[in-house]
């Protein structure tokens, strides 16, 4: 089992146990919208404040999950690699953070898709239309986020 994994096991056993409130996923509004409605959160000290988490229901993906390969590959903007300091816990966080303001310059609106990789630290993907969480697919790493465009009142 890799760093990445053992740590983001670590992470959510102790969000669990702590009674940490997970915030509630939300869903695309339609193939057509570019943004949705939910709020900002903070991850580990890091604010993610353009996105709501789009993540599928919980205990659907045990090893993981990721957009799906074909939409993923029709609606891709732009791509980034940051690295993950330690600890893992606020690194990957850093990495989300890092990466919302990139795919804030590749695409109005749209999403984010951030996984762990043992080699780069984690990769950014850039959407420019909203993820459907019921539409994601298993995927062997479980070190990922998912976000969907706010829209801007």
């Amino acid at each position: 089992m890799s760093a990445f994994r053992t740590a983001f096991s670590i992470l959510a056993l102790s969000a669990t146990a702590l009674g940490v409130a997970l915030p509630n996923p939300t869903a695309a509004a339609s193939s057509d919208a570019v943004c949705t409605t939910g709020a900002p959160i903070t991850t580990a000290g890091y604010p993610i404040s353009y996105y709501a988490q789009a993540t599928p229901s919980a205990g659907i993906f045990e090893a993981g999950y990721q957009p799906e390969p074909r939409w993923a590959d029709e609606h891709l903007v732009g791509t980034y690699t940051f690295g993950v300091p330690a600890p893992v816990e606020t690194g990957f966080a850093y990495a989300q953070f890092k990466c919302q303001y990139y795919c804030e310059n590749q695409s109005t609106g749209g999403s984010f898709f951030v996984r762990g990789d043992d080699a780069a630290g984690s990769l950014c993907h850039c959407y420019n239309e909203l993820m459907d969480p019921e539409s994601f697919v298993s995927d062997d790493q479980s070190l990922v986020g998912a976000w969907n465009a706010i829209c801007k009142s």
